[in-house]
């Protein structure tokens, strides 16, 4: 899709776009850049200590590259170049046409544009439910501890914060890692990991947008991708990111290995309110 020319003393680097994002530090490294890729801005100026020309083999490619300018990183070609390539197959066609015509005047507006084509795609939404695990840094001993959902409550608005920034900075929408049968795959278009409080406590919620509602044991292939997902995908790389408080390091995780662990369906999950000794006054969106 794009190729990125990267120069830094006397050394030079010839990138492909899209791709890993491990590989592409890794490529970096070996000409001496250790900077993240949030850091590099795309600028081709001789006086910068990193150049970088963004250029194609296709029209579509060198008119994408034209988008770019110094206020943009790597990250962000990265990412639209990726956007670009992995757009849903109906919608492949529109968004090189668009992009030939010169339909849009940033990335950002391209992008934009892919995910509210992509929106549009959906017929269904639905949300899956799971408890979080609440952790804090000890001020006084450093230590790593278990506390109750109220602190995660509390910090409601940091916590989803920290999720659209998690998701923003990912190349794949969660959607794009499941490995189930061809039928589920062919349903699925997106997947946003968000929180929603019930019943005074605040639990994961997987927003999950299809193409036409799952069969039982489609949903079943879908659930258990998520809590994979939730154990070693993004939730473990999300459990490892602080959310400053008043009272320490707030870390959030969207699994557990206790017996009481869900994952389920909305109605489930309001099913699970009512019989709970605890129901209340749940608020659900």
């Amino acid at each position: 899709m794009l190729n990125a020319l990267i120069t830094s003393g006397e050394k030079t680097a010839i990138l492909t776009l899209p791709s890993d994002r491990f590989t592409l530090q890794y490529e970096l490294a070996q000409i001496g850049i250790r900077k993240r890729l949030t850091e590099i801005l795309i600028n081709d100026d001789e006086e910068q200590d990193i150049q970088i020309k963004l250029f194609a083999d296709s029209d579509i490619g060198n008119n994408l590259a034209v988008l770019f300018n110094p206020t943009h990183t790597l990250e962000d070609a990265n990412l639209c170049a990726h956007m670009v390539e992995n757009a849903q197959p109906e919608l492949q066609e529109e968004i090189e046409q668009n992009i030939l015509l010169g339909q849009y005047t940033s990335p950002q507006a391209l992008m934009e544009d892919i995910r509210s084509m992509s929106d549009g795609l959906i017929a269904v939404t639905v949300n899956y439910y799971c408890p979080l695990q609440i952790h804090m840094t000890d001020e006084e001993y450093g230590d790593w501890v278990e506390v109750d959902n109220g602190y995660a409550l509390t910090n409601e608005d940091a916590v989803r914060e920290l999720l659209q920034q998690e998701q923003a900075r990912d190349l794949n929408n969660m959607a794009h890692y499941f490995d189930g049968s061809e039928s589920a795959r062919a349903k699925l278009i997106s997947a946003v990991w968000d929180v929603e409080e019930a019943d005074g406590e605040l639990f994961g919620v997987i927003s999950t947008g299809l193409r036409e509602a799952f069969s039982p044991v489609e949903e079943r292939e879908w659930i258990d991708e998520l809590i994979g997902q939730a154990a070693d995908g993004f939730g473990e790389g999300l459990e490892q990111r602080e959310i400053h408080t008043d009272d320490g390091d707030l870390y959030v995780s969207f699994w557990n290995d206790g017996d009481d662990y869900f994952m389920e369906n909305e109605s489930d999950f309001r099913q699970r309110m009512t019989d709970s000794p605890h129901f209340g006054n749940i608020q659900m969106e």
